[in-house]
C-alpha cells in the first residue's frame, strides 16, 4: 500500500532550455492557459494535473545538478482522448498551428491509435485512444 497521498500524480515538470520559447509553445500552439510564472518557472493548470516548466539552468542551480548531462527525452506525457476521430482532429489542429509530429496518427499493435510530437526541448508527447482492449503479454 502506498504511503498516504503518494498514489496520484498532481504535477508534471518538464526541464526546458528556454522558458519563454517553451511558454510560447504550450500557450500559443497547444492553447494552454498560463496560470503562474516565477523566476525560471511556469505553470499551466490542466485537468487532473499541473504541467510545470522549469528552466534547466535554474533547476541545475537550485538542486546542484550543474555537472549532470542532458540526453534526449527522459519521459513521455500522454493525453488519452475518446476516439480515433478525436486523435485525428487533435493532430490536424496541432499540426495546423505548427507542431511538428514524429508520427502521424496510426493504430499500433498494442491497440492504441496515436500520434507523437515533441516540444522545443524534445520532451515527448502522445495523443492517443484505445481502439480495442490494451494488449497484454
Amino acid at each position: 500500500m502506498p504511503l498516504a497521498g503518494l498514489n496520484r500524480i498532481t504535477d508534471i515538470a518538464l526541464f526546458v532550455s528556454d522558458l519563454p520559447r517553451a511558454i510560447a509553445f504550450y500557450r500559443d500552439l497547444m492553447e494552454l492557459e498560463l496560470k503562474r510564472l516565477d523566476t525560471g518557472f511556469a505553470e499551466f493548470w490542466m485537468e487532473g494535473a499541473i504541467l510545470a516548466l522549469w528552466e534547466e539552468a535554474d533547476v541545475r542551480r537550485a538542486l546542484d545538478f550543474a555537472g549532470a548531462a542532458r540526453r534526449g527525452p527522459h519521459a513521455m506525457i500522454a493525453i488519452r482522448l475518446d476516439s480515433a476521430a478525436a486523435v485525428d482532429a487533435a493532430y490536424a489542429g496541432l499540426a495546423a498551428r505548427g507542431v511538428v509530429f514524429r508520427s502521424s496518427p496510426k493504430t499500433y499493435p498494442w491497440q492504441a491509435h496515436a500520434a507523437y510530437f515533441s516540444d522545443p526541448d524534445d520532451n515527448l508527447w502522445e495523443i492517443y485512444c484505445w481502439v480495442g482492449p490494451p494488449r497484454t503479454l
